[in-house]
């Protein structure tokens, strides 16, 4: 659940740019379908010509498209430029954009659905957020379905960032399942130590916290246990889409062991924390 959104990425050093599809919810459903995954996107579409190229990706890789397509808003744009070591840096036009019109009726999960992700800018964009928030409260009493939040903090969109640690708290809160970067914890709590505010949003209501540490591969919190888990080395091209990628196997990964409903996730025991992390680190890689 949540935005499609068009990054331009830099062509030469003369600032051409090319349009890739994108957005963190859109990345995720994916790599969910190339990962074999049954997919729904439920997202609301621009039927601009960008809208139209993020539909046909989705479709394109054997994601079902639900919610207000052909909406006579804009398509969300990112440009994006990379450092040095290939970490993207962004620049967000977002105002007035499809992605965060939500109204309560549209927000229909598909039938069937067993995990809900959801995350990014959708969580915190008005006056969408509010109706994202209110849906996964619903959910999290129908106790039915597996709920995942992946916060993927952007401090020039999110705005106050004291409203964005109280939403991000109310979202934790909803959430079975919470992944993060260390880049969103330094973002929103600077001076915390990531093991700290791991510990401290597993004491919330999710039964696994996973906050990822790029090349130092990934730290998780489950009931009384805690994991650190390395990254192989590998040779970086640039980060787009990691992150997403990271959730993607991991939520793929908790179906395959098993353990991918609000009941049985409480049950993973170490070994299978250890390997369901472990094929998380290794679709992020890739």
């Amino acid at each position: 659940l949540g935005e499609a959104v068009i990054d331009l990425l830099p062509t030469d050093p003369d600032g051409g740019f090319h349009a890739h599809p994108g957005g963190s919810p859109l990345n995720v459903a994916v790599a969910l379908a190339r990962l074999g995954e049954p997919t729904a996107l439920l997202a609301r579409m621009s039927r601009s010509a960008f809208g139209r190229l993020l539909h046909a990706h989705a479709h394109r890789n054997g994601v079902t498209v639900t919610g207000p397509i052909n909406q006579p808003e804009p398509a969300s744009l990112a440009v994006v430029t990379l450092n040095g070591e290939g970490i993207a840096e962004y620049e967000f036009y977002l105002d007035g954009t499809a992605d965060w019109q939500w109204h309560p009726a549209e927000l229909a999960v598909p039938a069937g659905t067993t995990i809900l992700h959801t995350g990014s800018l959708a969580c915190f964009r008005q006056p969408g957020a509010a109706e994202v928030s209110n849906l996964l409260t619903r959910l999290r009493k129908d106790r039915e379905i597996l709920l995942s939040f992946d916060p993927n903090i952007r401090p020039t969109v999110v705005g106050d960032l004291d409203e964005a640690r109280r939403q991000t708290t109310r979202l934790v809160s909803t959430a079975h399942v919470v992944k993060a970067s260390s880049e969103d914890l330094q973002a929103l709590y600077p001076d915390q130590p990531v093991t700290a505010v791991a510990r401290d949003w597993a004491t919330l209501g999710p039964s696994l916290v996973v906050i990822t540490l790029g090349g130092d591969g990934a730290f998780a919190v489950h009931a009384d246990q805690e994991f650190r888990r390395t990254a192989p080395p590998i040779d970086v091209v640039d980060t787009v889409g990691a992150g997403d990628a990271f959730t993607a196997g991991l939520l793929s990964a908790l179906r395959s062991a098993g353990r991918g409903t609000p009941a049985t996730i409480r049950d993973l025991d170490r070994e299978q924390l250890a390997n369901v992390i472990d094929h998380a680190i290794h679709v992020a890689s890739i």
